[in-house]
Formats: C-alpha cells, sequence, structure tokens
C-alpha cells in the first residue's frame, strides 16, 4: 500500500535524506516547500515527489534523477528541479520501460549541452504545465516513445542543440505548447510528430517523420524556419511561417488553409497547396511537383521572381490568384507550368522561359521573354 510521507524540518516529519533512505516503492513524498539536495543524483523506481507549495519555484530539487530496469513509473509534482552539473535532470537508461509524469513543473540547467529529459530506453513521458528553461528534450536513437507535452514551455534557443530532438522510434504529441528553439526529427528517425495550437521557432524534419501541424506557427525567418528532408510526410492545416517552408529530397506535403512568406520545393519533392497564401516567392526546382488549388502566389520587393521553375519542375494549378507586384516569372529549363487563374493584380505577364510550349495559363494575358540556352 502507498505511504504518503511528510518531508520537511518540522515537527513530526521525516528528514530528506532519511525520506530517501527509507524509501519504498509506490510511497508519495510531500515536500514542505524549501531547498533539497541531490548531490550523487538518484536512482528513483515507482515512486511519486510532490512539492506542498503555492507555487513549483517555491520547493526546489537541485539534482537529477535516473530511471532504469527497475521503474515502472516515476512521477513528479509541483516542484523545480535544477541541475548545475555536467548530467541530464532526467536520464531514461536503455534498459527501462517506465512512465515518466511531471505535473506543473520546471527543469531548468545551466548547463548548454545537457538535458532535460534524455530518453535512450522504452518509455512514455507525458509532460503537463511543465516549463524547461536551458535544456533540452531529447529521445535518441535506442529510444521507444511516446511524449505527451500539454501546455508547456521549452526556451532554449541554442545554436548547437534542439530544444526537442526525436532520433528514435515514436510518437510526440504537443499541443498548446511554445518551443523557444528548434524541434528536430534526425536522420535515423522514424516516429510521428503532431504539433497542435503551439508555436516553435524552427522545424527541422528528417528521417522517415509523418508529421501533422494543426493551428501553429513557426516564427523563424530563415529561407528553411520549416525544412523537411529525406523520405517525410506532412500535413499542415491552418499555420502561419513567418519565414521559408522548403521541401527537400523525397518529402511529401499537403498543405492547407496557411499562411507562409516563402516555399522552395527541390529534388523530388511533391507538394499539395489548397487556399494557401505565399507571400514574397516561390521555387520548384530539380524535379520536384506541385498541385495548386485556390492558391496565391505574390512577389515580395527582395525578390526578383514571384514563381520560379527550372530543370524538370512542374506546377498544376486550379483557380489560383496571382499578385505578381512587379516581379517576374521564370520557367526555365524543361519546367512545365498549367495553371487556371482565377485573378491577378495586373493585366499581363512576362515570363522568362525557355520553351514557351511548356507554359499553359489561363485567364491571364502573358508574354514569353525567351531564355538562350
Amino acid at each position: 500500500m502507498a505511504r504518503l510521507i511528510q518531508v520537511g524540518t518540522r515537527g513530526g516529519e521525516v528528514e530528506w535524506k532519511q525520506a530517501l533512505k527509507d524509501v519504498k516503492a509506490d510511497d508519495v513524498l510531500l515536500l514542505e516547500p524549501g531547498f533539497y539536495e541531490l548531490e550523487q543524483g538518484l536512482n528513483v523506481a515507482d515512486i511519486t515527489i510532490k512539492g506542498m507549495g503555492n507555487n513549483p519555484e517555491d520547493t526546489v530539487i537541485e539534482g537529477y534523477f535516473s530511471l532504469g530496469g527497475d521503474c515502472r513509473f516515476f512521477n513528479l509534482e509541483n516542484i523545480a528541479i535544477r541541475t548545475k552539473t555536467n548530467h541530464n535532470a532526467f536520464f531514461i537508461e536503455q534498459s527501462a520501460d517506465t512512465y515518466l509524469t511531471l505535473r506543473n513543473a520546471v527543469i531548468e540547467s545551466g548547463i548548454d549541452n545537457t538535458a532535460a529529459i534524455a530518453g535512450n530506453g522504452k518509455c512514455t513521458i507525458e509532460l503537463f504545465s511543465v516549463k524547461v528553461l536551458g535544456a533540452s528534450i531529447s529521445l535518441f536513437k535506442k529510444s521507444s516513445f511516446r511524449l505527451t507535452m500539454n501546455d508547456c514551455f521549452v526556451d532554449y534557443p541554442s545554436d548547437r542543440y534542439a530544444a526537442i530532438g526525436i532520433q528514435g522510434k515514436g510518437t510526440a504529441i504537443i499541443s498548446n505548447t511554445t518551443i523557444k528553439g528548434n524541434l528536430s526529427t534526425y536522420f535515423d528517425s522514424n516516429s510521428e510528430v503532431d504539433l497542435n495550437n503551439s508555436e516553435v521557432n524552427t522545424l527541422l524534419i528528417h528521417g522517415q517523420t509523418w508529421m501533422n501541424l494543426l493551428n501553429t506557427q513557426i516564427t523563424g525567418k530563415d529561407d528553411g524556419s520549416f525544412y523537411v528532408s529525406d523520405e517525410s510526410w506532412i500535413n499542415v492545416v491552418n499555420c502561419n511561417f513567418a519565414g521559408g517552408v522548403y521541401f527537400d529530397k523525397k518529402a511529401r506535403a499537403i498543405i492547407q488553409n496557411s499562411e507562409m512568406d516563402r516555399l522552395i520545393g527541390c529534388n523530388e519533392a511533391k507538394v499539395t497547396l489548397s487556399n494557401t497564401q505565399i507571400n514574397s516567392h516561390t521555387d520548384f526546382q530539380d524535379d520536384a511537383t506541385c498541385r495548386a488549388t485556390r492558391t496565391v502566389f505574390s512577389g515580395g520587393k527582395d525578390f526578383e521572381y514571384f514563381l520560379a521553375l527550372n530543370a524538370q519542375a512542374s506546377l498544376i494549378g486550379n483557380d489560383v490568384i496571382l499578385n505578381p507586384n512587379k516581379g517576374t516569372m521564370a520557367i526555365q529549363d524543361d519546367a512545365n507550368v498549367t495553371l487556371n487563374v482565377l485573378t491577378a493584380n495586373q493585366d499581363s505577364l512576362e515570363i522568362e522561359c525557355k520553351r514557351p510550349e511548356n507554359i499553359s495559363i489561363l485567364g491571364i494575358k502573358w508574354t514569353p521573354k525567351t531564355t538562350d540556352d
């Protein structure tokens, strides 16, 4: 039977080190507000630690935890964890098959290359109303995981490491969360990532990743602020991209009811657009293909071309809107375009092209400007 153990320094309470020495499976340690040290860390197994203060910062544990093969679960609630050594705050060993649940918690690190949570084994990780400051959430190559995050905040704008990094196999469902940094899946990842009603600086998607983006903002302004590569499949609904969206290699994407500043597709990428707005520049290269319906292609003042294709790229569009804003369209090499234009903000287009016969545009007058071979 679970025991409720009052931990603190007042009368009738168990002292912290003694409580750790005597702890048994299923125990619940209730910590009075204060400061608690774990100088050598703690290998935990089947216990719950709960802070009794009004806020998680009222009860601070300085140290780190390891979850090994003998740990079925570890719960932590209403507590702040601070690590000042070169240790991950929560380390899930390769031998583990465990649950880690954090509620209303703060994890803070001052070391750039440490993780708030480092997963190597089989793990179910649940984070509810958790702040991660100065550290990452990292799921490594050997991990088999299910990550659930809701109402969380991750502040790790590192140039070297991902704020949330996924290498292993599993599912990550992230909702109502702000990520100040990048979320990355890696070349050896085989995962599903669902990002809902959230905000993230940068998304870098590799490997075999299935990603669903819903009602989410990507705030980075670089060309590759949302970069998708390898054999990843992306489904985007009602999202906003402040910078560029870049599809590479064999990426596949369906984008609906969304807005972005720039769109680039290259290699063998395949993109489907519906009710989507591109504000500054669209570029398809190599063997990339795009099918667009009720999509707005606009030009920005920093770009010579509002729409450009080269090599064997192709674009098929129905009921599209063209807003060149004095920009030019370029259809080079053996690229081809078939468009049915619903409306445009100018009466005619001049198109730089090598083969005018590869261009079919209805709904606006256009004239070819032939380029040399």
